[in-house]
């Protein structure tokens, strides 16, 4: 017998249908479901990501309790984890049948397990040593693995939401404003810039649990807003079609992967997203901070890190305004590459700078301001290659175990990067104590990791995107698919 799941139980309740009814995208779908219903568990990812690593620097030493690398050894651990764990979900995912669709309720589970166990990542209780190596790695694999893999579904809605292509560049527009702009801004401004310089870096691991729990809790009211306010039209579309079965539940999993294969955009969407995400993996969560400090000699009598991130911030406010027009106009895929030159030079006057603050902030702006399709948009050009998949084979890539095998291996592959920032600080010989006295081969990694590997990440953008003309075929993919639907023929 097929296992189905979620077809009945909680998510099969009327109490927990989606709010939204109508088969186009309404307003307080887009702001609800996409900008503020998001906001909650992608802040406290961010607070996360501000927190976690410092606080296993500063609080819980981990390299330094039990040896250099064991923090890497950490990480590696719960990335080998998150992939198998994303091997579950997307089995999950194929096998589910409910009228809530398929990625929501996954979602939302995953937003309550996120809130949970980062409040226990920074409680440890007293007890011995290896046991509260033991209760971090546990609660690392149950935030990041379990959690955090789950909620990440949610970048599947952003093309199961609607067919229209505009519709969906404006969602994902909304979302990296939640995610970047919102978030991004107020957590480093607030949390990495006042907060902790203030009442963290140097007080007890109390204020540190303290402040990610109540983050915590907001989170969860939050969580049910996004699932209350989203629906996944494709994914109903389909399921209504008289006679419809799931194409990729009865196709081979090696023809799943042979036709992903196959799909000349859906395999540059990956390599794209793979060099976004090896880059970010290198540069680590806490890379703006230990650059005020140790490069910039930041701390709370001068104000350097909360004048760096606030002007070098303003280019998220300003692309709100620049970049859906422009990448309207000239395609997501030309926006791109003309402000990867900019993100390039902001590098370069960086590095020519050194630690002058002025020149510092000014080269953070320009990189900023370059970066700004990759932020914003960019996904939305990616997302778009599983419309590539559907017009040429049958189905869609979302949630099946032939993506999630993919994206398995390119975990590894990228995972394999997470934790080499911390590592290098170590090996290099850093000691928080010593704010900005640190040794020169300190120095010399944070500005490679700060310069030089946004260069080489977006010189290859760049040479990527050349090939990426999706945008002017999809009107053609998209016409084809829908007449499909309209003689039944999914």
């Amino acid at each position: 017998m097929k296992r189905e799941f979620f077809k009945n139980g909680l998510f099969a309740k009327p109490c927990m249908m989606s709010r939204i009814e109508t088969n186009y995208m309404t307003v307080a779908e887009r702001l609800l479901g996409y900008l503020i219903g998001p906001f909650g568990t992608a802040a406290l990812i961010a607070v996360m990501g501000q927190l976690s690593e410092l606080y296993y620097t500063e609080i819980f030493y981990v390299d330094q309790l039990f040896g250099v690398g064991a923090y890497l050894g950490m990480s590696w651990t719960v990335r080998v984890v998150g992939i198998l764990m994303g091997l579950a979900a997307a089995y999950v995912v194929e096998h589910t049948v409910s009228t809530a669709g398929r990625i929501r309720p996954l979602v939302l589970i995953g937003s309550l397990i996120t809130a949970v166990s980062s409040f226990f990542m920074f409680f440890i209780p007293e007890m011995p040593q290896g046991a509260q190596m033991a209760w971090v790695v546990v609660f690392n694999i149950l935030y990041n693995s379990v959690g955090v893999t789950l909620f990440n579904l949610r970048s599947n809605l952003l093309t199961l939401c609607t067919r229209d292509q505009k519709e969906r560049n404006q969602v994902n527009l909304l979302d990296k404003v939640s995610s970047y702009l919102l978030v991004g801004t107020t957590v480093t401004l607030v949390v990495g810039s006042i907060l902790y310089y203030t009442m963290l870096h140097g007080y007890p691991a109390s204020n540190w649990y303290f402040l990610v729990g109540a983050v915590a809790l907001v989170t969860i009211p939050l969580a049910f807003v996004e699932y209350f306010y989203t629906k996944e039209r494709i994914t109903l579309e389909d399921s209504q079609v008289e006679g419809y079965v799931d194409v990729s539940s009865r196709t081979s999993l090696k023809k799943q992967i042979s036709a992903l294969f196959h799909s000349h955009y859906w395999v540059l969407a990956m390599v794209i997203g793979m060099v976004t995400t090896i880059c970010s993996n290198i540069s680590g969560y806490n890379l703006s901070t230990n650059f005020c400090t140790v490069i910039l000699g930041a701390a709370a009598e001068n104000n350097y890190s909360l004048i760096y991130t606030i002007v070098s911030g303003v280019p998220l406010g300003i692309g709100v305004l620049i970049i859906y027009p422009l990448s309207q106009k000239f395609t997501i895929r030309k926006t791109t590459m003309a402000f990867g030159v900019l993100a390039i030079l902001g590098c370069v006057v960086g590095l020519a700078g050194g630690a002058n603050f002025p020149v510092a902030v000014a080269a953070n702006f320009l990189f900023n301001m370059g970066a700004l399709p990759v932020v914003y948009i960019l996904t939305a050009l990616t997302n778009a290659a599983n419309d590539e998949v559907e017009y040429k084979f049958g189905f869609r890539p979302e949630g099946t175990v032939a993506a999630a095998l993919v994206g398995c291996v390119t975990g590894i592959i990228c995972g394999a990067f997470s934790g080499c920032y911390e590592t290098g600080l170590s090996m290099n010989g850093y000691l928080p104590e010593k704010g900005v006295n640190q040794v020169p081969g300190v120095v010399n990694w944070i500005y490679f990791v700060r310069y030089v590997v946004p260069i080489i990440e977006y010189v290859v953008l760049i040479i990527l995107l050349k090939f990426m003309d999706l945008e002017k075929k999809l009107p053609k993919m998209q016409a084809e698919i829908q007449e499909r639907h309209r003689r039944g023929q999914v």
